[in-house]
């Protein structure tokens, strides 16, 4: 045990509300994924309902309130033409898929997409192909989407049975369009012109959507792409007008990271990595907060003869999209914990991370009986929920909504080590290196109230492996009632799943009451996330 540990909550200092996005999950026409087709949308199925979409699924997903959904991806999304996904599905032509070289069949489609979303009550979050397709193409999917008129995609969408307008607000433009590997790959500065003009022809067809653009990805080496962020946002704007015309386009900057690929398969060292990765995260996010605001803070004429920054006429905070991210598959209590860790940093950062997209849906045609089941893993005769689902399944429904500012002092752990695994090629070679991280702390909170103010929520972690961390909390600016209630995800081992055969090792567990005072003393089990809610005056 330690007695380093500290925890400090004030609930009069308030970070912000936490946008619900950021618990969304991806969808993407993907093997081996297979989402949409066998996860959550399959018409010979009896799970299935008269639609063709699995009842199993929409429900687990109401379960966890699911906000948002991305779709269609993904790379994906960079060869993707929604004309055909559209209409009598018998009419639908078979498409080769560039990004996965496999045939689209196109049965799932825009229509197909909105409806589970509105089974699910999630909002729609539409990636337009910026890659192959043209920005009227862009403008005329939102136009099929959400107008109501005489025009003709509104007409085509009440011809195929939808005769109101589906008022989608979230649109992204692209899909890391700053990959060669990605259809129609540009350069920072070309992208922003690309941009430019898909956000203007969607916004006049409606100016109320919310749109993103693809920002850099996020990498402890070299930071992404140092530069790209800056050039593209420099250049989204017309420069006489200080960006008022960027700001007035954009809401959020995407941005993506995965951690797979510093995994060593090493059982007990990756543990201890998976653990680490959000700490990189939350360091990288908030760079990336000050690259986005020195960029639209500056009139780029005014930089380049002065180095004086201008500031914004209008007032608006441009937020990041961290719509893909993934530690490992979600599948084991260890990776919960990693997922956890990760939503603990969305919510500390609420004042900036608005969406949040990992990959959660799985299928699997020949289940082996003891295989682990990842975050949603769909079978063709039942439905499995791995250690990730009972991460969101404890934010969603036992954390707040307004993140409160909290201290955590604890005992640490070091770590140095080079990416493991096998590397793609030379340049996920270069891309992937050396890395080091210092003082990792154990205990991690993010602290929450709920918008009444009446409950305050204590989302811990406690990331070591073996030892119970015994933890001072101090609560400032109210007055807990004498009894808290504690849920918590555990498992009797850190490599412990859910399997087809036995559902239940990784649980969510309601605990005793507690006593709470304004200053107590909990005792988090070891590799645990346990959320403590309190009443207070």
């Amino acid at each position: 045990m330690s007695d380093k540990n500290r925890l400090y909550v004030d609930v009069k200092r308030i970070i912000g509300t936490i946008d619900p996005n950021i618990y969304g999950f991806n969808i993407e026409h993907f093997t081996p994924l297979q989402a949409p087709y066998g996860a959550i949308f399959d018409e010979d199925s009896p799970l299935s309902d008269e639609q063709g979409f699995r009842r199993d699924v929409v429900d687990v997903c109401k379960r966890i309130k699911v906000p948002l959904i991305r779709w269609p991806g993904g790379n994906f999304a960079s060869g993707y033409h929604w004309l055909d996904g559209v209409g009598p599905r018998a009419d639908r032509s078979t498409r080769y898929n560039f990004a996965w070289k496999t045939e689209e069949t196109n049965r799932f489609g825009t229509d197909e997409f909105i409806e589970f979303c509105r089974l699910i009550g999630a909002e729609p979050f539409i990636t337009v192909n910026a890659g192959s397709g043209t920005a009227e193409e862009a403008a005329s999917w939102v136009e099929y989407c959400n107008r109501k008129g005489k025009t003709y995609y509104a007409q085509l969408r009440a011809k195929n049975g939808h005769p109101e307008p589906y008022g989608v607000t979230y649109w992204s433009i692209g899909n890391e369009m700053w990959g060669d590997f990605q259809t129609g790959g540009l350069p920072a500065a070309e992208y922003a012109c690309k941009a430019r003009e898909y956000g203007k022809l969607m916004k006049k067809v409606d100016p109320t959507i919310k749109l993103t653009v693809v920002g850099n990805p996020l990498s402890r080496q070299t930071g992404g792409l140092p530069d790209w962020d800056y050039t593209l946002l420099r250049n989204l704007g017309n420069p006489f007008i200080y960006h008022n015309e960027a700001i007035d386009l954009l809401d959020t900057v995407s941005t993506h990271v995965y951690y797979h690929r510093f995994l060593s398969g090493d059982e007990a060292e990756d543990y201890y990595r998976v653990l680490a990765f959000p700490v990189d995260l939350e360091q990288q996010l908030n760079r990336k907060k000050c690259i986005i605001e020195y960029a639209l803070s500056t009139s780029p004429s005014q930089l380049e003869s002065s180095r004086r920054p201008f500031p914004n006429i209008r007032d608006k905070t441009i937020g990041i999209s961290l719509d893909e991210w993934g530690l490992s598959r979600g599948a084991t209590l260890r990776d919960a914990l990693g997922m956890a860790r990760v939503l603990n940093v969305c919510q500390k950062l609420s004042d900036t991370v608005k969406i949040g997209c990992p990959y959660i849906f799985q299928t699997r045609q020949d289940p082996v009986p003891d295989e682990a089941v990842s975050g949603i893993t769909v079978y063709p005769d039942a439905l499995g929920l791995g250690a990730g689902y009972y991460v969101y399944d404890l934010y969603v429904n036992h954390t707040g909504q307004v993140a409160l500012d909290s201290y955590v002092a604890s005992a640490t752990y070091d770590l140095e080590f080079a990416p493991g695994g096998q590397l793609w090629n030379s340049w996920d070679a270069r891309w992937y290196g050396l890395v080091s991280f210092k003082e990792v702390p154990y205990l991690d909170c993010s602290a929450s109230t709920n918008s009444a103010g009446t409950l305050v929520y204590l989302a811990t972690i406690n990331a070591h492996r073996d030892e119970d961390q015994d933890c001072l909390i101090e609560l400032r600016g109210c007055s807990p009632q004498p009894t808290g209630r504690v849920f918590e995800l555990n498992a009797p081992d850190v490599n412990a799943y859910n399997s087809r055969e036995s559902k239940d090792n990784v649980k969510i567990s309601q605990k005793s009451n507690i006593p709470v005072t304004q200053r107590f003393t909990y005792t988090f089990p070891a590799h645990s996330v346990t959320v403590i809610e309190i009443s207070v005056d």
